[in-house]
């Protein structure tokens, strides 16, 4: 038996009919998602990078189906992705995807830098030295005053291994404080 809307309406109202989630209102639009979404040919390596050095958490890794709306999206040959990560940030989930396409020549333009994914990070130098350590090309850091924190921070560029642009910045660590007095002996009481 097909209800008319007003039926239906009416039943909603009347608390006798639900959705199958439990919601009693109709979706008007998906939830809101920004993601950015890349592709890689070496999934595990670039997690070296996203994941470990640059801290963002792992969500699902699913293999690609056959009929993924990723070949059409980003124009790659169909069965040319074999999996896709979604990882998460700070209080966001799914912020950046990784598509795996090992094989595939990406082509991404040296100059100009089209498009970056950018984030801060907890430790900005400590980043750097990691990101120094994979041995990757960093595009050279510059200090800055946070206008938000008011205190110094550091941004930095770093090309990953297929040629995107990540941009990472934080606030700096303090500097020791000069605890030394007197000729160079601690002042403080032992």
């Amino acid at each position: 038996m097909r209800m008319t809307t007003a039926a239906t309406a009416w039943l909603f109202l009347a608390g006798l009919l639900a959705f199958p989630d439990g919601r009693s209102e109709p979706v008007e639009r998906l939830a809101p998602l920004y993601r950015h979404s890349i592709l890689v040919t070496d999934l595990d390596r670039a997690l070296t990078l996203y994941r470990d050095v640059l801290g963002l958490k792992p969500g699902r890794i699913s293999e690609t189906s056959p009929d993924s709306y990723s070949y059409v999206f980003f124009a790659i040959p169909p069965g040319s992705m074999k999996r896709f990560a979604y990882l998460h940030g700070e209080g966001r989930e799914n912020v950046l995807g990784i598509g795996e396409v090992p094989g595939l020549d990406l082509k991404i333009p040296r100059q100009p830098r089209a498009v970056a994914w950018v984030q801060t990070v907890a430790d900005v130098e400590g980043t750097l030295e990691k990101v120094r350590a994979l041995g990757l090309e960093i595009v050279p850091p510059m200090e800055f005053m946070s206008r938000e924190a008011g205190k110094p921070g550091m941004e930095a560029g770093v090309i990953d291994w297929d040629g995107h642009l990540v941009m990472f910045y934080g606030l700096k660590r303090p500097a020791p404080e000069d605890s030394m007095e007197d000729g160079g002996e601690d002042s403080r009481d032992n």
